[in-house]
């Protein structure tokens, strides 16, 4: 076996560990017992312990408490198949922050091609996270109102329609604001704007949380209602134009709320109940 005899095959391994003490991943080696018996300078500079205290089971000290049983079972399982794994979890900084985290755990062999642990790099994403949820946010809201936009609510409704044939009833209501664009024009769209904060604001506070409610685009709002142990549809749509109308007369504007009903059926499609909404909002509209 030459270089690779137990000794130096082992002195070997043992090296090249070195070579990852400043990597800029936090690096980890565990044994055949599933013990971390090797972190690297960058882990142990990342979260201000030393070698004796991660030693062992030690690093999952640092685990943040709802994560670690996750993390347990993933490598417990994958230690015990000898597979590959790639997890996410939070871990205490040192200056005891929790950092999401992701932590590539992959087995290895000594020299001699026998199973001898696993080795693994971890990387910071916690800011990866906060980005993608930013993202999200901004694909699935209005950025005036922070309600879902209406990508969004028809995805919800899409969802409600498969309930539908579950036998869980809903009730789309498509809103549009009376007289606001009067509103608007007369008062300026920074107030405009404001109303529209406001009019959310009241339009969320008259149904339950359970209701999803949406900014379709312009004065108009949808809500998805729930309808189990709800009341009557009815008395939900007087609710909102009450809201609404406090919302005018609190800001010295006359406005008031038009409001269409659709049922949502088994055999509904997304476009053909915010259709049927709309329409019925504006014959609404066009008797006032």
């Amino acid at each position: 076996m030459s270089d690779f005899t137990a000794g130096k095959g082992y002195a070997a391994a043992e090296y090249y560990l070195t070579l990852f003490e400043e990597f800029p991943a936090l690096i980890w080696r565990a044994n055949l017992a599933g013990e971390c018996d090797w972190f690297n300078k960058t882990w142990l500079d990342f979260t201000g312990r030393t070698m004796a205290q991660e030693y062992g089971n030690g690093w999952a000290e640092g685990v943040h408490s709802d994560d670690l049983a996750r993390c347990v079972e993933i490598w417990m399982d994958n230690l015990a198949a000898r597979t590959p794994f790639v997890m996410d979890y939070r871990l205490m900084r040192h200056d005891a922050e929790y950092r999401w985290i992701r932590d590539f755990g992959r087995p290895f062999d000594d020299p001699s091609g026998e199973f001898a642990g696993f080795i693994g790099a971890c990387y910071d994403i916690t800011d990866m996270r906060v980005l993608t949820a930013e993202l999200e946010q901004l694909a699935t809201h209005d950025a005036l109102t922070e309600l879902k936009n209406r990508r969004a609510f028809e995805a919800e409704v899409a969802k409600a329609i498969a309930f539908a044939g579950r036998g869980k009833a809903s009730t789309v209501l498509f809103t549009d604001v009376d007289r606001f664009k009067v509103c608007n024009d007369t008062r300026g769209h920074a107030f405009g704007d404001q109303m529209l904060r406001e009019i959310a604001r009241a339009i969320v506070g008259a149904v339950r949380e359970v209701d999803i409610v949406a900014r379709i685009g312009g004065d108009e709002f949808s809500v998805l209602l729930w309808r189990e142990g709800a009341g009557d549809v009815n008395d939900v749509c007087e609710r909102l134009k009450s809201s609404v109308s406090a919302v005018g007369a609190a800001n010295g504007v006359d406005i008031g709320l038009s409001i269409g009903v659709a049922e949502v059926t088994a055999d509904s499609e997304v476009s053909g109940i915010l259709l049927e909404a709309d329409q019925m909002m504006y014959a609404t509209k066009r008797r006032s």
